[in-house]
């Protein structure tokens, strides 16, 4: 069943504040499931602002009753609601959806689950997306694709989406299950779609209804009582903060008041912003607390933190090391440790800082403890080693492990680095030794609370550029790409230069992968605008000289000038051949561009020409063209150039909407004459898949009209006409006069070039021919300027 209601329109609110807010709910997603590996767009979100890990929801914990309580705040003694079966509320609470609404906001809803639509009123939402085929997991992903086209299309003020997957996956298979844990990384996949949609400045609230145990989530156990709520939003909410306590019931005030509307008076919740603590302050408080405790050994759990980071430190251990050193101990105070500390202290405070902190810090913490249990069966004289309070928690921790166990423990991608912190671990408990205070640690704490995206195992393992994966002499891989699964990051080290990734396969194989800081050859777009010109003539290369700084600025700046190339017809294919090949079009290896009096196209007339790329018709579209001044016109007839990628970066942030379908809508163009019948269909602007724009295509003259069917011309003409009012601005774009013997080389993909009119009895003659950026760029590589 599908239901999709058009947009209507709204009232404009009072309120002068004004935000996009987008809020997110993934059914029967638990907190323990979360870490920084198998959710990395969720919780790079979280350190971008603030999270509660550990919400708990409402009693029952059940999809229906608790979104309800999440849309509306108020708990399901007061809706009515305890089921899944959809019946009228005893509340008259509106939905932050209808509060919305009433402060004049446009909302919109995507939900593939029928019965959540039943709790949302009516003229709740201005757009309506409702989708149930069942248990469908494929419908998260049609939701998400329609609620991007509602974001980016930026009509709407608030956007609410259900994602289902995680929940059917534990009802089907398990809570613990593979296949439940594949949902959750589809799941943060979706999520990721739809946040890299939005952009960094919408604001941003992520939650879930309940965990789960088994096959269900009617036991009111905190594995499934406990939830999470995740808060972006910039100027709002500080990174890398967090609340204590959160509940359903804080959803809607909190995205009212990210909104700029206030509460109703109705909701039993209250917003959560203005709440938050600094992670980092969070963590040094809670390893402070540990001062007061020794848990049966000699020294203070704060000492033994200390003492086990110093000897990491010493002993060249790196950041991520010193850092679960200093942690391993942390639940011992999150939980309700005895005399000899809390057995499952390793879990809890693994548990608490995965969503947070890297693998590489969390699971030696989560397995140094069974490390010890390990030792002990492996090594008999281990058990004496330990100190008193040590061995007897380890009677509480279960002994030394069993054959199988201990095997399994081994075979662990984290075994070596619980082995190693455990050693640290048992060395750190010496009395009056003297090592660096606990605020020492914290810009390191801070380094490793930035909301930076983890490193993929697989990436890292294809971007190794050690000689047993790359070939030294060309740089080609020497693996296959089949080796690229199956890999875990266990521990990374940077350097200015280096980025170092240890990687556990689970064949039990390890490798070190060496990745340059700079990517291979980067030769990054630099943009220019008018006061370019000068640079330009001033950073003219001559013909006889080096040719490096030519090749180099045309690589980066997608325009370069030469000069002393004297006035010789055909020099412009030797200029070609030398610092690329000559590309032969139906125009010839060579044309000439001057006024004929029977032109077949507008370049050979003396009339101006606007702004536009050559060749937009051919499939590839030439990429460098080069043109080779003969004879310049006394009286008009200069050279206007413009950055294309500025161009269109102005089109983005001027206008979002515009650059939007401009770089959505495909266009013919067409050249057909002298027997040829040209024909290539792109986008006038076209963006890399990391949204960055590659390319631009803006010719007037051969561009075919949309169809007459297309619903969206009257957006489309809009858009072009913006983009050519902007090309044509006095504040975009150089001017410059070719002088005799000066040769202009620029990438046809970036900068588009014109030309001033000149009267039909000036001689101005340019000779021009095409060459592929792919030669320039290598030229630049090897001259060493792009490496």
């Amino acid at each position: 069943m599908a239901h999709c209601a058009a947009p209507r329109p709204y009232s404009a609110g009072t309120t002068a504040s004004r935000s996009v807010v987008l809020v997110v709910s993934i059914d029967g997603l638990a907190p323990r499931h979360i870490t920084r590996a198998t959710m990395p767009a969720l919780t790079t979100l979280a350190l971008e602002g603030a999270s509660c890990f550990t919400a708990r929801t409402v009693i029952p914990p059940t999809t229906l009753p608790v979104h309800t309580s999440m849309l509306r705040s108020v708990d399901p003694s007061t809706h009515g609601l305890y089921s899944n079966t959809p019946a009228p509320l005893h509340t008259d609470a509106p939905s932050f959806l209808q509060a919305a609404r009433s402060a004049g906001r446009s909302t919109a809803v995507f939900i593939n689950w029928l019965p959540l639509d039943a709790v949302i009123e009516r003229e709740a939402a201005v757009q309506r997306f409702v989708i149930d085929g069942g248990y469908d997991p494929d419908e998260d992903r049609r939701c998400v694709d329609a609620a991007i086209a509602a974001v980016t299309g930026g009509c709407c003020d608030v956007v609410f989406v259900y994602l289902v997957r995680p929940d059917l996956a534990g009802h089907a298979y398990g809570w613990d299950s593979a296949e439940y844990a594949a949902a959750v990384t589809r799941s943060d996949r979706e999520l990721a779609r739809l946040l890299d949609a939005a952009g960094p400045e919408v604001a941003v609230l992520v939650t879930t209804d309940h965990g789960g145990l088994g096959t269900g989530h009617a036991d009111k156990v905190s594995d499934v009582m406990e939830t999470f709520i995740v808060v972006r939003a910039p100027g709002r909410v500080a990174a890398g903060s967090g609340w204590p306590a959160a509940s359903p019931l804080d959803v809607a005030p909190t995205v009212a008041d990210l909104c700029g509307f206030g509460p109703d008076p109705r909701w039993e919740g209250s917003s959560l912003l203005g709440r938050e603590l600094p992670l980092v302050e969070v963590v040094l408080d809670l390893l402070a607390a540990m001062a007061q405790e020794t848990y049966g050994e000699r020294v203070t759990m704060l000492d033994h933190a200390l003492q086990s980071a110093a000897l990491a430190s010493a002993d060249g251990a790196g950041d991520e090391m010193m850092l679960a050193c200093l942690l391993h101990d942390l639940g011992h105070v999150l939980g309700r440790a005895s005399q000899w500390g809390l057995p499952g202290h390793a879990e809890v405070g693994a548990r608490a800082l995965q969503p947070v902190l890297s693998p590489a810090i969390v699971e030696p913490i989560r397995g140094h403890v069974t490390a010890k249990r390990y030792r002990v069966a492996v090594e008999p004289a281990y058990h004496d080693r330990l100190s008193v309070a040590s061995r007897m928690s380890l009677v509480q921790q279960g002994g030394p492990l069993a054959a199988g166990d201990a095997e399994a423990f081994a075979a662990g991608a984290f075994a070596a680095e619980a082995m190693r912190l455990r050693g640290y671990d048992d060395g750190g408990k010496v009395d009056d030794l003297v090592v660096p205070a606990l605020e020492t640690y914290r810009g390191l704490i801070a380094a490793a609370l930035k909301p930076e995206h983890p490193i993929d195992p697989s990436w890292a393992r294809d971007a190794c550029r050690c000689t047993s994966c790359r070939d030294p002499g060309n740089g080609q891989h020497l693996i296959d790409a089949s080796v690229l699964e199956g890999w875990t990051v266990v521990r990374t080290d940077r350097t200015s230069d280096e980025l170092t990734v240890t990687l556990h396969h689970r064949s039990g194989e390890r490798h070190v992968c060496r990745i340059p800081a700079a990517g291979p050859g980067d030769l990054p777009a630099e943009p220019w605008g008018p006061a370019f010109a000068e640079q330009l003539r001033a950073g003219s290369t001559s013909w006889t000289g080096d040719h490096g700084p030519l090749v180099d600025q045309l690589a980066r700046r997608g325009i370069a000038l030469l000069h002393d190339c004297g006035v010789e017809p055909g020099t412009v294919l030797e200029v070609g051949n030398t610092i690329g090949f000559v590309r032969e079009t139906n125009y010839g290896a060579l044309f000439d561009v001057v006024a004929e009096p029977d032109p077949v196209n507008l370049a050979f007339t003396p009339l101006a020409l606007p702004a536009h790329t050559d060749n937009p018709y051919r499939e590839p579209c030439p990429t460098v063209q080069l043109l080779h001044c003969l004879a310049a016109a006394n009286d008009g007839g200069s050279s206007r150039f413009v950055d294309g990628f500025a161009a269109a970066e102005m089109l983005r942030a001027e206008d979002p909407a515009a650059f939007g379908t401009l770089t959505t809508t495909d266009v013919t163009f067409r050249y057909r004459s002298g027997g040829v019948d040209l024909q290539a269909r792109r986008p006038l602007i076209e963006l890399d898949c990391d949204g960055a724009v590659r390319a631009v295509s803006v010719n007037n003259r051969s561009m075919e009209p949309l169809g007459a069917d297309r619903a969206d011309a009257v957006t489309f003409y809009r858009a072009y006409r913006t983009l050519v009012d902007l090309l044509d601005r006095d504040d975009v774009g150089i001017e410059i006069t070719l002088r005799p013997g000066e040769l202009v080389a620029f990438d046809n993909r970036r900068v588009l070039h014109g030309r001033r009119a000149f009267p039909v009895t000036e001689r101005r003659h340019l000779q021009g021919c095409y060459i592929d950026i792919d030669a320039i760029r290598s030229a630049a590589r090897l001259a060493g300027t792009g490496r």
